[in-house]
């Protein structure tokens, strides 16, 4: 039988009335959004020397397509850095908008955003490193030289002179010029997470005695240049949107109560709209992982909204739309910032308005985008293969099949369950062969429920099976004849059979009563057959995150030691 089938038309109703908050249309400054659904910056690491791509171009192309009301093109970077070796790997993955040479890359994303109706911020940013032009080197700079700057940075090379601010400044003025010309909608400047602005902005990374620290005013002189600047070289009528940590999570940084001081005070220099975030990213708290609870920084921005009647809107944290109606209709947001979500299914926001947000795919908080980022390799997605780098250009369900297929798929895992989607969104018949009776193969057996939850896999597969003619046949393993039967019976066969096994040692006695395999002990534990660790003293070989998941598995069953 086929299993899945997408909502009726009562369903539907009620899920377009439960979001329709969320599809209302809001301003910022004189720039109207379709929507309240915020694509926040994110440096996706697809550029060439600085220069925007044609995967970047589509990559945001297919956010616009997909409904957000605001796409931000995250790290344009005001500073030339041609020729650099930057220490913050990230930086190599900007999208350079010190010259005018970059104007028409960023004038294809404004084109191919606007043509499905989606607006677009340059999200304006220097991180820790910074020279005046390309004839001196690229030095690591901060407002106070005695404190350590951004990862991978160690302490700063250079305090910046007030000349020095001065020139930072015009760059920011003729990058949002730039920005202006190739028809960017909202210029952003980012002041949070522990980049150079918000360096200036914290307690904690600025300990200056000049008129650019010690009082909350004089921190947030640097901003209030820089917002002025903009003004002076795109108009009054560009609008701004400031996105700040309003707490930064740094000992002896700025909390909220200094967030609410700053405000009034950058505000009075024209800012239209403010994005509420959190943190440092050397900051001992975590922000962005897994383990912090959804929504847990979104209190900030309804604080931030008690000194501004401008639009706030928060955007740490936050991938369900479960999450994103309590931001607008419980007064923490006018509007909900996210990124990942929106690597996960560019669609997310079309799903909504066409009333089902039952197939948004969701992010599962993985970060691998981040891993990636952070390292300077290009963003990739653990829920939406389409995000790497040599991908084709495009999504699979924009180039039908001319001709149906029949097509096997053999094993009903992460891999068997995604072929059998993206085949069915082609227009194919897929029939899926499981062994065992319940779907999902090792994110179900292998992977600890507490880090990855059952319904929320359980969700997975069920939007998975709604994607089209997809029939699957549970509890049919399927051995060497039947993949022959298979193979002439079906026009293409897949066989995604996972990970049965796992590395060995080559140890003598590797096999004795009493070790495990990785693979063995947690699809074990998945099938429900626990051992029993009961004081018991364990030793884990290994120090990733399959070691990791054996260790707290030990733990959780007893074990008196785990080493």
């Amino acid at each position: 039988m086929i299993l899945g089938q997408t909502w009726g038309t009562s369903e539907r109703s009620l899920a377009v009335a439960k979001y329709q908050k969320l599809l209302e249309p809001f301003k910022i400054g004189n720039v109207e959004l379709r929507n309240r659904f915020v694509m926040l910056p994110m440096t996706i690491e697809k550029v060439d020397n600085y220069h925007i791509t044609d995967d970047l171009v589509d990559f945001y192309e297919q956010r616009a397509e997909g409904g957000v009301g605001l796409i931000e093109i995250g790290s344009c970077y005001v500073c030339d850095c041609f020729g650099t070796e930057p220490k913050y790997h990230t930086t190599t993955g900007a999208c350079g908008i010190w010259d005018d040479q970059f104007i028409p890359g960023f004038a294809r994303v404004a084109e191919v955003a606007h043509k499905h109706g989606a607006k677009v911020a340059a999200q304006l940013e220097l991180c820790y490193e910074w020279r005046p032009n390309g004839d001196v080197p690229l030095l690591s700079y901060a407002p106070s030289a005695d404190v350590p700057s951004g990862p991978f940075v160690g302490m700063p090379e250079r305090e910046y002179t007030k000349e020095e601010i001065a020139q930072v400044v015009k760059q920011y003025g003729e990058a949002a010029r730039r920005a202006k010309e190739a028809g960017i909608d909202i210029i952003e400047i980012h002041a949070g997470i522990g980049y150079m602005v918000m360096r200036f902005l914290s307690k904690y990374s600025n300990h200056r005695t000049d008129e650019y620290g010690g009082s909350a005013g004089n921190r947030a002189r640097f901003l209030c240049e820089i917002i002025d600047e903009v003004h002076k070289t795109c108009g009054d009528d560009m609008p701004i949107l400031v996105r700040i940590s309003a707490d930064d999570l740094m000992p002896d940084g700025n909390r909220i109560e200094d967030t609410l001081e700053i405000i009034p005070i950058v505000e009075a220099h024209g800012v239209d709209a403010w994005s509420v975030q959190a943190g440092f990213h050397e900051a001992p708290r975590p922000v962005a992982n897994q383990i912090v609870p959804e929504g847990e920084f979104i209190d900030l921005a309804k604080q931030v909204k008690t000194v501004t009647s401008k639009p706030v809107f928060p955007g740490t944290r936050i991938n369900t739309l479960d999450m994103c109606e309590k931001v607008v209709t419980q007064g923490y947001g006018d509007a909900v910032g996210m990124a990942r979500q929106f690597i996960a299914d560019p669609a997310t926001a079309r799903k909504v308005a066409e009333g089902h947000p039952e197939l948004v795919r969701p992010c599962i908080v993985c970060s691998r985008c981040l891993d990636n980022i952070f390292i300077g390799k290009p963003c990739q997605c653990s829920v939406n293969a389409n995000v790497w780098e040599g991908v084709e250009v495009g999504l699979p369900e924009h180039k039908p099949a001319t001709e149906k297929q029949h097509v096997a798929v053999v094993g009903a895992g992460p891999s068997g369950l995604t072929c059998a989607y993206f085949a069915a969104l082609m227009g194919h018949e897929v029939h899926v062969f499981e062994g065992r009776t319940q779907l999902g193969g090792m994110m179900r057996f292998g992977i600890p429920a507490y880090r990855f939850p059952r319904e929320r896999l359980d969700e997975d597969i069920a939007a998975i099976l709604r994607a089209g003619d997809i029939t699957v046949h549970a509890g049919e393993p399927v051995g060497a004849a039947a993949l022959e039967r298979l193979a002439a019976d079906f026009d293409a066969l897949y066989v995604a059979i996972g990970a049965h096994g796992a590395k060995t040692l080559r140890l003598e006695h590797e096999d004795a009563v009493g070790i495990f395999s990785a693979v063995e002990l947690l699809g074990a534990v998945g099938e429900g057959e626990v051992p029993d660790f009961t004081g018991k003293r364990v030793v884990v070989v290994g120090g990733g995150n399959v070691a990791m998941d054996c260790t707290r598995t030990a733990m959780r069953l007893g074990a008196k030691e785990v080493k």
